[in-house]
């Protein structure tokens, strides 16, 4: 009796272990995060880019400023799993502040200062589905119809919700 509760035993945890470990192949958790998208700023002083973290369900994205030619970074941001992704990266002419443009988000950086802020270009909230695990957003889709620096101070962009340019002023922030 004692042979047959040791046997189920380790026939259950090397089953168990088996599973975890083809679970953690088959869902790319055993990869590194990977760089997705990489601009140097104007002057070649900073790298803006973005990285894909292993994730169940992709997008898992973080964005980062690092200093060229030195290991020094700062994270921007860690966008929401499986919701939000990057769709372009913009440096001001100046080099002092970048913008991350996801489909949810304009994120601007002002890199010598490193204040953020974040400007939401849709105003849909997010659902939970039902088994309250992942959640899912609307299916519109904003694009940015313009985007440009003004001064090195202030920025226009206009969305196709819009129908005027707004401005922003980075240096207050």
């Amino acid at each position: 009796m004692k042979n047959k509760i040791l046997t189920i035993t380790i026939s259950v945890v090397l089953t168990t272990i088996v599973i975890l470990t083809v679970g953690y192949f088959i869902f790319g958790l055993h990869k590194k995060p990977l760089q997705i998208l990489s601009i140097d700023s104007p002057d070649k002083i900073y790298n803006a880019y973005v990285v894909e973290n292993p994730s169940l369900d992709p997008p898992n994205q973080s964005l980062f400023i690092s200093k060229k030619g030195l290991k020094e970074f700062r994270l921007v941001e860690n966008l929401p799993e499986d919701i939000e992704h990057i769709k372009q990266i913009i440096w001001s002419p100046d080099s002092k502040t970048v913008i991350f443009l996801t489909n949810w988000h304009l994120i601007v950086t002002n890199v010598e200062k490193f204040n953020t802020k974040k400007i939401s270009l849709n105003n849909d909230w997010w659902r939970w589905h039902n088994n309250k695990k992942t959640f899912i957003s609307s299916n519109r889709i904003i694009e940015i119809k313009k985007i440009n620096f003004i001064n090195s101070d202030s920025l226009m962009y206009q969305t196709s919700e819009m129908s005027y340019p707004e401005k922003i002023c980075v240096s207050n922030f």
